[in-house]
C-alpha cells in the first residue's frame, strides 16, 4: 500500500493540487468544506506512485492541544481502493506520537459535511460516532469595520493569537487562522466573570475591525447549542453558509 507524505510546509505546486482535488470532489457531490493550505498544519499527501498525480490527503488542525479536527479528501476516481485507511492510518500514527509527547489524551474527530454521502458511509464504515454538529457562519468584512474603537484593549499577544483587556486585565482571548484572503476566527471566549456585559460584542467587532485591514471575510463555527454565541455572531452582520458535523474517532 503506498504511503502517504507527512509535511507542514506546502510548495506553491503542492498547494494548486490540494485545491485542484478538492474542486474535483465538489464536482461529483454536495460538498462545502474546503482545505486551508497554510504553514504550520499538518498534511498527509498520498500520490499515485512513480506519478505525481494527488490521489488524497488529509490535514489535521488542532484548535485545542487536546482536540484534533481531521478532514479527509480522497479523488474521486479512486475511491474504495484502501487509500482512505491508508492515510488515515498513518494520521492516527501521528496523533498517537503526539499524544506520548504531550502526554495527554486527543479527542480525534473527523470534520464532515452531513450533506456528502460518501463521507457519511465513510464514518459507518469506520464506526465514528457521532459527537455534534456546527454551523459555519461567514461575514463580509467592510471598510466601514476599520472605523470601529473597541473600549476593550485588543492585541496580538503571539502569531494567530489576540487577547482583549479591560483596566489591564485579560477577559478574553481569540485565535485567526489565515486562508488567503479570509480568516477563520476561532477559539473565541470571554471570562464568565465579565460576560453579559457586552464585552463579547465590543471585542468581536474589535477583531473585525483588525481583520478588515487585511482580507475580505472572516468565517466562523459555533456549535447548534451554542445559541448565545449564535445570536451574537448574527447580531454582528453574520450568516449561516452550511452544518458541519464531527465524528469520534
Amino acid at each position: 500500500m503506498i504511503q502517504p507524505t507527512h509535511i507542514t510546509s506546502l510548495t506553491k505546486q503542492q498547494k494548486k493540487e490540494l485545491h485542484d482535488l478538492v474542486w474535483q470532489c465538489k464536482e461529483r457531490e454536495p460538498l462545502s468544506l474546503s482545505a486551508p493550505c497554510e504553514n504550520d498544519l499538518d498534511y498527509f499527501l498520498l500520490y499515485q506512485e512513480h506519478s505525481s498525480l494527488l490521489l488524497g490527503f488529509a490535514f489535521l488542525f488542532f484548535p485545542q492541544e487536546t482536540t484534533c479536527e481531521c478532514s479527509v479528501f480522497i479523488h474521486p476516481d479512486y475511491r474504495k481502493q484502501g487509500l482512505c485507511t491508508s492515510v488515515l492510518n498513518s494520521v492516527l500514527d501521528y496523533v498517537e506520537q503526539y499524544e506520548k509527547e504531550k502526554d495527554c489524551q486527543v479527542d480525534f474527530c473527523f470534520l464532515v459535511d452531513p450533506a456528502t454521502s460518501s463521507a457519511k458511509a465513510v464514518m459507518e464504515a469506520f464506526e465514528a460516532e457521532y459527537w455534534y454538529s456546527e454551523y459555519k457562519m461567514v461575514r463580509t468584512l467592510k471598510e466601514k469595520d476599520g472605523l470601529y474603537a473597541p473600549s476593550l484593549s485588543i492585541r496580538e499577544t503571539e502569531p494567530g493569537i489576540y487577547t482583549a483587556s479591560l483596566d489591564g486585565l485579560i477577559i478574553g482571548s481569540c485565535a485567526v487562522l489565515p486562508s488567503g484572503k479570509e480568516f477563520y476566527l476561532y477559539a473565541f471566549q470571554i471570562k464568565e466573570s465579565h460576560q453579559g456585559k457586552g464585552y463579547g460584542k465590543d471585542f468581536l467587532l474589535g477583531m473585525l475591525a483588525i481583520l478588515s485591514s487585511a482580507g475580505n471575510q472572516v468565517s466562523v463555527q459555533v456549535s447548534g447549542q451554542n445559541y448565545i454565541a449564535r445570536n451574537l455572531y448574527k447580531k454582528t452582520g453574520f450568516r449561516t453558509t452550511d452544518t458541519l458535523s464531527y465524528y469520534l474517532y
